[in-house]
């Protein structure tokens, strides 16, 4: 008898790492809460949570690894730790561990484009009732981020442009502000002109001797 298909095992492993990851941050929401309104109680729960965060990242290299220590945090906390603090803990370096997958995720694919010549990469795609989809010129480090919410009133469509490391797809510093300042539309063709006609003209870039990704660097 097969076992599950390595799909089936990865939904699995993704549908354990939500829901302990909105277990998480229920718990430290719920931490500090109850710290927030007292400056002496804040200073005291943030360096418990700070000591124990960087005990958790010390051993939890992986995802997977945090999944286990969730499970069994005994090496770590001793049968009398604090699991409220734990969970506070975990939901911050789970944040850190998603983050830097995404980013591996990221400069993979462009690798993987500029080495098959393409002009544009997909960085982000999200489809559903809403859709998110960020796109990035590869010689340039453009990205037009187009959205689409059919719960946002009657411009439920929008595009945005920010500027993004060419290498990794990192927002450049004071670049993550900017794609707010995006273009709504109320009709799905007009917007899908309009992303059509920015892409061709940022298309026609060739970056030049310096990538705009670069020019923008602090």
């Amino acid at each position: 008898m097969s076992g599950p298909s390595p799909s089936a095992e990865g939904a699995t492993g993704s549908t354990a790492l939500e829901r302990a990851r909105a277990r998480w941050r229920a718990t430290g929401d719920r931490v500090w809460s109850i710290a927030v309104v007292d400056g002496e109680e804040y200073r005291r729960v943030a360096g418990l949570v700070g000591g124990v965060l960087e005990r958790v990242r010390a051993c939890t290299p992986t995802v997977e690894s945090l999944l286990a220590l969730d499970a069994d945090p005994t090496p770590l906390l001793g049968p009398d730790g604090d699991r409220r603090v734990l969970e506070a803990a975990l939901a911050v370096r789970g944040d850190e561990l998603i983050a830097a997958r995404a980013r591996d995720r990221r400069i993979a694919a462009i690798a993987a484009a500029r080495a098959a010549g393409e002009t544009w990469v997909v960085l982000d795609e999200t489809a559903g009732s809403s859709q998110r989809t960020v796109e990035m010129h590869l010689a340039t480090g453009l990205a037009l981020v187009a959205t689409a919410d059919p719960y946002a009133g009657d411009e439920p469509y929008a595009l945005g442009e920010v500027v993004l490391d060419a290498a990794t797809g990192d927002p450049l510093a004071g670049e993550a502000d900017d794609e707010g300042a995006e273009t709504a539309f109320a009709d799905a063709a007009a917007w899908r002109a309009e992303r059509a006609r920015r892409r061709a003209e940022i298309g026609s870039l060739d970056g030049g001797d310096t990538m705009l990704s670069d020019k923008r660097r602090p």
